[in-house]
């Protein structure tokens, strides 16, 4: 399984506390080396999102947080990169709601080269209702970015770390739905420059100390390997 709360959930119903492995996502972090770390500098805040729009990432969060945001920054940006032709239907609602909200400089990118667009992002984010180990956050932390997620699947130990951890935080987490406590979050990390520039650091350590694909193709070598001398 991914992460411990998976395994606790796996043993409550039953399964052998032995068999159980905990195997978290790996990513490639050589497609993010070329990433440096956002420093303080002049101009707006520029918020992103690495998403696919669809109703479970809770997309209408994320745009009612970012209204928050532009109360206290006007000149602050939103660019929420992933696709957005799976569900038509809420990629209009995300759309209407900009409109009603009448925030400015939100971009929909659509699907894009993730590692092409995050040099200039300032904190990433993460509004979902339920995810699992997300991706998106592992290759943000690997990018040397901050960020603001749900407390949703093992999002408190990627950003916190699990115990044993104590690199520190790589950001914040917040409740679902809770646009209030993320736009607080965001401006709290915006508002602390170089506070926000060393959780980007820790992110990155945490990521490359426990989350490489190289680790992960590992894991299930020694697993497979296990496996093959038991059958003999």
């Amino acid at each position: 399984t991914l992460f411990d709360k998976n395994a606790k959930t796996e043993r409550e119903l039953g399964c052998a506390a032995d068999k159980i492995s905990i195997i978290p996502n790996g990513i490639h972090m050589e497609r993010f080396a070329g990433i440096s770390a956002r420093a303080a500098h002049e101009g707006p805040l520029t918020l992103g999102a690495v998403v696919r729009i669809v109703p479970i990432k809770d997309i209408i969060t994320m745009l009612r947080a970012f209204f928050l945001v532009q109360q206290a920054l006007p000149d602050a940006k939103l660019r929420i990169m992933g696709q957005y032709e799976e569900d038509p239907e809420y990629f209009a609602l995300c759309q209407q709601t900009v409109s009603t909200l009448k925030l400015t400089n939100v971009e929909f990118t659509g699907s894009v080269n993730v590692a092409e667009h995050l040099d200039d992002i300032d904190i990433l984010l993460l509004s979902s209702i339920s995810e699992g180990q997300p991706l998106a956050v592992l290759e943000g932390m690997a990018a040397r970015r901050p960020f603001v997620t749900t407390d949703v699947g093992c999002c408190q130990d990627l950003i916190y770390g699990r115990i044993g951890d104590d690199l520190g935080a790589a950001g914040e987490v917040v409740g679902p739905m809770d646009y209030e406590a993320m736009a607080r979050a965001i401006l709290k990390l915006a508002n602390h420059p170089e506070e926000c520039r060393q959780m980007g650091e820790i992110g990155y350590e945490r990521v490359n100390a426990y989350y490489t694909y190289e680790k992960f193709i590992s894991s299930y070598q020694k697993i497979y390997k296990e496996a093959l001398e038991m059958k003999d």
